[in-house]
């Protein structure tokens, strides 16, 4: 669950989210992404670093400029990997979903904040 998590904490960023979209149709320069989404250098190398770290993104040298492309294999990878280990899971928790609520917790709860209102009066 801990990689589903990750990828999906890399998806949640708007500025990554726009790099992989632009890396989806086709290679591009670093200044070509700072270009696209009028940002500073630092900041699009911050999130082009995080890409690279998840392996979701490539980088290849060509003489003096970086090009980056999105690693299909391991995007797809991840993708499948929140289909079948999250949204199935909770399809099938959907499926066998029990209507009996716990009231035991809930006065649990409640008692213990009786409690804690009754000791804070008294003081």
């Amino acid at each position: 669950m801990g990689d589903v998590l990750d990828f999906l904490k890399i998806l949640a960023d708007d500025t990554r989210l726009k790099i992989i979209m632009m890396l989806s149709r086709r290679d591009m320069c670093v200044c070509e992404i700072i270009d696209e989404l009028a940002m500073s250098q630092p900041a699009v190398s911050h999130h082009l670093r995080i890409l690279r770290k998840s392996g979701i993104v490539n980088d290849d040298k060509d003489g003096r400029w970086v090009f980056y492309s999105l690693n299909e294999k391991v995007f797809n990878q991840r993708l499948a990997a929140i289909n079948n280990d999250l949204f199935s899971q909770i399809e099938e928790n959907l499926k066998n979903r029990q209507s009996n609520r716990d009231y035991d917790a809930c006065l649990r709860m409640e008692n213990e904040m009786c409690s804690c209102l009754e000791v804070n009066k008294s003081k």
